[in-house]
Parts: structure tokens; C-alpha cells; sequence
């Protein structure tokens, strides 16, 4: 059978987009005509990663036509609780009249939420709900974004909501990938707990030093990704003092262990990683899967005790100083 040139199918929004904060937001600051679009405004004066307190808003942008603040908040999954109440705390917190919040899918639950605050709040104050699609060619060609109102003033557009409880296909493949691993790990005593991480696509492990140091497991860039991941959100020159000390002994740390050894700084957004890779996708057959799960088990343990002792070092030394 031969398929139509201009038919066109859905794929996973990763296919664009591999990671949130990387990839998509930036790319939607610069296209904030086709989500303007979407919702009959005009959107200007992007900026990113803006300042809310000790948090940062991924984009802060302007309403052409009145003028008022617009905070966007966008994801690459299902909505959660998490982005919700931080959609709240920095629309709030840049005086922003109108509040979009951007994803793949929403929870009922969520788009119910945005539904009822429109319902409570002034007519001067707007929330918004945008169900983002890529689409592209069945026989190939350029993938193309496209945005779905799914909350705004006035309506609430349910046939575009997940069911009460549902989980979308590719959320449940990382769930049913991670969850085993994580009951051992736990049961283990490696951390107390783990949270969900890089969207929905990693966990992460709060290590014995704070809550935003601790170490991870994720998929990204067709790898597997074992890692130290520092987060210093209050001092930008504290975490590059870290990453800088933690450098200082990286002959050692890398003849500790025999693997791929990948040091990335993230300037911009105050953390770094230090991590070991191998090859491997979440698309992967069962039985390769259960091979990657055996490898983290085996790995994160001894990355964590190659690692803490250095970065117990490391931490004391900045505070001792300061």
C-alpha cells in the first residue's frame, strides 16, 4: 500500500525535543508565535530561566496587546503536582497576569485545577493549559510542532484530558523500567528515597550531604547515564568552587573505576553532573533492558563510593572558607 506524500503522524515530543530545559525551552522562547497563536495573543519580550526568589521561571514573556506579565512553565511530560504548584509560585512571584502551563499530556486532576482558578479569579487574571503535538510526514521529512488549547477562561476542552488515573504509554515504559530498581535500591539502604528526575526519563537518589546533591540514573542521547549530580541553586560560584576541587582529583577518580567518564558544567542553571555512560534506550528489548538494569545496580553503588568521600572533602573546604 502506498502512503499518501502529505500524510502526515503523531510521534513522541522527544523525537524534537530531547531534553526540557536544554532543548524545548529555549526552543519555545523563540516561538512563541505559533503558542501565542494557539490562545489568540500576541507573546513578546521572551526571557528565560528568570529569577523568582531561589527558583527560576522557564520563560517570562509580555502580552503585546495590554501589556501584562505572561509566566510559562513547560514540560516534556505528563503534568504533575510539582509543576503545577511552580506555575503558582513564579506567576506570583513575577506579578504575571496571565499563566500558561505547557506539556505533552494533562492529568485530569491538573487541567480541573487550572479550570477552577479561572473560575475563582478575576477576569483580569488568566490561566491557560496547552497540550503540545509534534507531527510529521509518514515518509519522512521535517517534524513540526503544534499547539492545543486545552484549559482557558471560559472552557475546558475534556477529550483533550487523560483520564482520572491514566498514565500515558511512554511514562508507563520508564515506570515499569525504574520501579524494580528502585525497590532495591532502597531496600538496599542506598537513600531514603527516590524522586522522579530529568522529567520523567530518570530518578534520582538525595544523597546523605542535602537534598539537591545526590546521585541518578537516566536515559538521554541514546545512554544510559549513571550519575553525581550537584545542585547549588543559591550560589552559582560556590557550585563552580565544587566542580572545580572535584576536577582537581579526577586522575583518581577515573582510575577508580573502569567506565566512560562524562564531566558536564551547567553554567546557566547553577549544577553539574559527573557521570558514567553506556549505550542503551528505553525503546530497547526486554531482555537488553533487564541487562541496563543490572549494570545500574551494579554501578550506581560503586559511584557513590568512589564519589562521596571526595565530595564530602570538597563541600567541607568551601564552608570552612566562607
Amino acid at each position: 500500500m502506498t502512503v499518501p506524500e502529505d500524510e502526515i503522524e503523531q510521534v513522541e515530543v522527544r523525537k524534537m525535543w530531547e531534553h526540557e530545559a536544554l532543548d524545548f525551552t529555549p526552543w519555545l522562547a523563540k516561538n512563541l508565535d505559533l503558542l501565542g497563536g494557539a490562545l489568540g495573543m500576541k507573546l513578546e519580550d521572551a526571557q528565560v530561566e528568570v529569577p523568582v526568589g531561589p527558583y527560576f521561571l522557564d520563560i517570562l514573556a509580555r502580552e503585546a496587546d495590554d501589556g501584562v506579565l505572561v509566566a510559562i512553565e513547560n514540560q516534556l511530560e505528563e503534568t504533575d503536582l510539582h509543576h503545577l504548584g511552580q506555575l503558582l509560585t513564579y506567576a506570583t512571584g513575577c506579578d504575571a497576569q496571565v499563566a500558561i502551563w505547557v506539556a505533552p499530556e494533562f492529568g485530569y486532576e491538573h487541567a480541573q485545577a487550572l479550570h477552577r482558578l479561572n473560575e475563582w479569579t478575576q477576569e483580569s487574571i488568566r490561566f491557560f493549559g496547552v497540550k503540545v503535538e509534534v507531527f510529521k510526514k509518514a515518509r519522512g521529512g521535517d517534524l513540526e510542532a503544534r499547539f492545543r488549547k486545552v484549559v482557558y477562561p471560559g472552557g475546558w476542552d475534556k477529550e483533550a484530558t487523560l483520564k482520572s488515573g491514566e498514565m500515558p504509554a511512554t511514562k508507563r515504559q520508564y515506570y515499569d523500567f525504574f520501579q524494580p530498581l528502585i525497590t532495591e535500591m532502597l531496600g538496599d539502604g542506598f537513600a531514603d528515597k527516590a524522586v522522579q528526575y530529568y522529567d520523567y526519563t530518570g530518578r534520582f537518589f538525595p544523597s546523605r550531604f542535602d537534598e539537591e546533591t545526590g546521585y541518578a540514573v537516566s536515559f538521554w542521547k541514546n545512554g544510559v547515564w549513571v550519575s553525581l549530580h550537584v545542585r547549588t541553586w543559591d550560589s552559582i560560584e560556590r557550585n563552580n568552587l565544587i566542580f572545580d576541587e572535584l576536577q582537581k582529583a579526577k586522575p583518581e577518580i577515573e582510575e577508580s573505576l573502569d567506565a566512560e567518564w562524562v564531566w558536564h558544567r551547567f553554567g546557566p542553571n547553577s549544577f553539574f553532573t559527573i557521570n558514567i555512560r553506556r549505550d542503551g534506550s528505553i525503546e530497547d528489548r526486554p531482555e537488553k533492558l533487564e541487562e541496563i538494569r543490572a549494570w545500574v545496580l551494579d554501578q550506581l553503588p560503586k559511584l557513590k563510593d568512589v564519589l562521596d568521600p571526595h565530595l564530602e572533602r570538597v563541600l567541607k573546604e568551601p564552608q570552612s572558607e566562607g
